[in-house]
């Protein structure tokens, strides 16, 4: 059906071209006819075939168009056939049956899948169909119906017709209004019928403009052309589109509606004007009796109007204090709450409040790893769960991966850091997601008002420098303190100093050892990135690592101390000294293409084995893709490089589906080794990992080793090695020989070997 409706119409189009040269009157009615029964046909053919699921509409116009059919071959065979002209015949029985049902037909499909009546496209259409009725009545109603020749019933036949062209227009406004979309099928049957309006005003006017009554003939390509554009609505396959519209009533004014009831209001002062002009008798009374309706429509047009621009003016109001994503309140509406909340009271105090700011931990690895998708509904869900965690307050979503939460009234700092760790405390549950279960965790910086800030702006900002705090505390929990404004750099500003500051090798890399247990050997060594800033010193990773997590600049981070690690390898191997390096990895390491390759060209630059390469992954990074993760560590583990995981215990992982990795050794986080002397639970936690890692062909290294007894307790425990300040301290990479020879000497004493064993054995 696709080029089957302009084909139709091509075809049909230079038929009514000829159809004019045509000297006897029968082929000429005789052609009409056959368009307009092959107009039918293809009516029903068409919804059919192009799948058309409300066909009722269609079938009312197909049904009409038979009936004008029909009265046109009745006509024929009266006039060409039997050559009487009688008026009113059996043929105009068949036009006014007509009539309505291609109204039914029109309003059916105005009407579409909406279950009311769209008010404004009704008020349109009946102020368009007043001033067309009236110029009807002036034109041809009133002149039939005081017509003194004529019989009652030619009268009533005479007036009937632009009675049903009225309602014909009126209904044909109505479908354009209530249609949201102009479908090329709903332009063609809006077309037949304007051609249609148009032939009849004409034909009607023969009975007094002579001119007119003379060219009478010319009308016929208009009738076939009425058919053409019907049978070709129906063959186009937009035809499923008209009437299928599920969007809600709309009361806005287009330009193109405003021009066109502005015609139509217009066309009352213009009747008179020409009937003042050409010295016809001005029809005043007519025009006041259509006057009045006229302007009630207009008046219910514009207070719809006035009600629509009102309820868009409140959505508007509510979109700007409104999250889109959260529905919760954006930061323009908790920075009025917070004015609200610091205007001193007429006896000069202020009721102040706690504003809490809460982040997502490692928001960006879920984004990157799951889709913005699911971290869109991760985000709904966590707003969902501060507003449960705070009913006494507001909560407010501030941008990314931060909301505020705002407690109104006087409240203290151990109240407001307790409150902060009851937030953290309902995140212990896993969100349940379509699909997957996540879970993650929150850091919470605390600010107070007035006592931190006497503006919403600086409490927003003091909030934010507590949060940043909290991300590098232990209990990820912070409340503002007054030195935290000289403490250290912003993370924005690192960021926008971090490129620069790779390129003039200011990021440098510390390194700390790692001791193998039963012979007191270093067998390898970890990089650790520190930035020598020449305004703020020596600064720790956590100062601008988990910011470069966050803008994306790991990756360039990543690379760099890779480099330099490999580069230093390199040179400890010239002076005779194999020292395996160990480097960390992101989140967006695992992400990235090229990160593989990146990792081998490193290799081949530098000519280390891969062998003598170990790259630390935590737990959560891994779990967070397992598919992708399980992909590139591959690629890596095809590569030789030795794979481990960080941190491990923090996360929320098992063994067995760690071994689903290619990861070959464990690093257990400092939290448990820390207490495995004067702790029962956490050294039975890392005995039964060191035992099940053993099982399953992983070797084992604690990290945080701060004494001799966490030395020999570990080694009681069969860890293969460990690293902490009381073996090492993370130092420069010229004080790396010098350590490893003091290591090498005092440890084996401490687990009772009298001498290490030689290097390389």
């Amino acid at each position: 059906m696709g080029s089957a409706w302009w084909r139709f119409l091509v075809a049909g189009a230079a038929l009514s071209a000829g159809i004019l040269v045509l000297p006897i009157a029968l082929p000429r009615n005789a052609l009409i006819v056959a368009t307009g029964v092959a107009a039918v046909a293809l009516m029903v053919l068409g919804v059919r075939a192009n799948g058309v699921r409300d066909r009722l509409p269609w079938y009312l116009l197909a049904a009409g168009v038979a009936c004008w059919s029909a009265g046109d071959a009745l006509w024929t065979l009266l006039a060409d056939v039997l050559g009487v002209e009688p008026f009113p015949s059996v043929a105009d029985a068949a036009y006014l049956v007509a009539y309505p049902l291609l109204a039914a037909g029109l309003h059916r499909l105005a009407r579409g899948r909406l279950r009311t009546a769209d008010r404004t496209a009704v008020l349109d259409s009946l102020i368009v169909a007043t001033a067309v009725g009236l110029v009807l009545w002036v034109a041809f109603i009133a002149p039939s119906w005081t017509d003194a020749e004529g019989s009652v019933l030619a009268r009533l036949v005479g007036v009937a017709y632009p009675v049903a062209d009225l309602a014909l227009v009126t209904q044909l406004v109505h479908l354009s209004a209530a249609q949201r979309s102009r479908t090329p099928a709903l332009r063609l049957v809006a077309g037949a019928f304007v051609v249609v309006f148009v032939a009849d005003m004409f034909f009607q006017a023969a009975a007094y403009i002579p001119a007119v009554e003379a060219r009478v003939a010319w009308l016929d390509p208009l009738w076939m052309g009425a058919y053409l554009l019907w049978g070709a609505a129906a063959l186009h396959p937009s035809v499923r589109e008209v009437g299928e519209s599920d969007l809600a009533p709309t009361e806005g004014l287009t330009p193109r509606r405003v021009t066109f009831l502005a015609l139509a209001v217009s066309v009352l002062p213009t009747l008179v004007l020409v009937e003042a002009t050409l010295g016809l008798r001005i029809h005043n009374m007519e025009v006041t009796f259509a006057s009045l309706p006229l302007i009630g429509l207009v008046v219910l047009r514009m207070l719809g109007l006035v009600r629509r621009m009102r309820e868009q003016s409140d959505r508007l109001a509510h979109l700007a204090d409104t999250d889109f994503l959260t529905g919760l309140e954006n930061t323009r509406r908790m920075t009025v709450r917070v004015d609200d909340l610091l205007v001193p009271a007429a006896d000069g105090s202020v009721r102040g409040g706690a504003l809490l700011l809460v982040a997502i931990e490692r928001f960006t690895e879920i984004n990157d790893t799951l889709g913005l998708r699911t971290g869109d509904l991760l985000l709904r869900a966590v707003g969902a769960r501060l507003v449960a965690a705070t009913p006494d307050g507001t909560v407010a979503r501030l941008g990314g991966e931060s909301f505020g939460v705002l407690l109104p009234g006087p409240t203290s700092s151990d109240h407001a850091t307790e409150r902060a760790a009851e937030i953290r405390a309902a995140f212990a549950e896993p969100f349940l997601l379509p699909e997957l279960t996540v879970t993650v965790d929150v850091a919470v910086g605390v600010a107070l008002a007035p006592a931190d800030a006497t503006t919403a702006s600086d409490l927003l900002q003091r909030a934010d420098v507590a949060l940043s705090a909290a991300r590098e505390s232990r209990d990820l929990v912070a409340r503002y303190a007054g030195q935290m404004r000289t403490g250290g750099p912003s993370a924005p500003q690192l960021m926008s100093e971090l490129v620069a500051a790779l390129h003039a090798d200011e990021v440098v890399v510390h390194y700390q050892p790692q001791v193998e247990l039963e012979t007191g050997r270093v067998v390898g060594v970890e990089a650790l990135v520190r930035w020598e800033h020449p305004v703020h010193g020596l600064l720790g990773p956590l100062a601008f690592v988990p910011a470069a997590e966050r803008t994306g600049l790991i990756r360039q981070l990543t690379l760099h101390v890779l480099d330099r690690s490999l580069a230093q390898a390199a040179r400890w191997r010239a002076s005779g000294r194999t020292i395996p390096v160990s480097v960390n990895l992101s989140v967006r390491n695992l992400l990235d293409p090229h990160f593989v390759d990146d990792v081998r060209d490193a290799l081949e630059r530098h000519r280390i084995p891969a062998t003598q390469l170990e790259l630390e992954i935590t737990e959560t990074m891994a779990m967070l893709d397992p598919h992708r993760s399980v992909e590139v560590l591959g690629a890596l583990d095809d590569l030789g490089v030795l794979l481990s995981v960080d941190d491990y215990g923090t996360g929320y992982s098992s063994l067995a589906y760690l071994q689903r990795l290619p990861v070959r050794r464990l690093k257990i986080d400092r939290s448990f080794v820390d207490g495995v002397v004067r702790d029962a639970a956490s050294a039975a936690i890392v005995r039964s990992t060191i035992e099940l890692a053993r099982h399953l062909g992983l070797t084992v290294v604690a990290e945080g080793v701060e004494d001799d007894a966490t030395l020999l307790a570990l080694l009681e425990m069969r860890c293969l090695a460990a690293q902490g300040y009381g073996l090492g301290r993370p130092v420069p990479a010229e004080r790396i020989p010098d350590m490893i020879d003091e290591i090498e000497a005092r440890v084996p004493e401490v687990v009772g070997l009298r001498v290490p064993l030689p290097r390389g054995a």
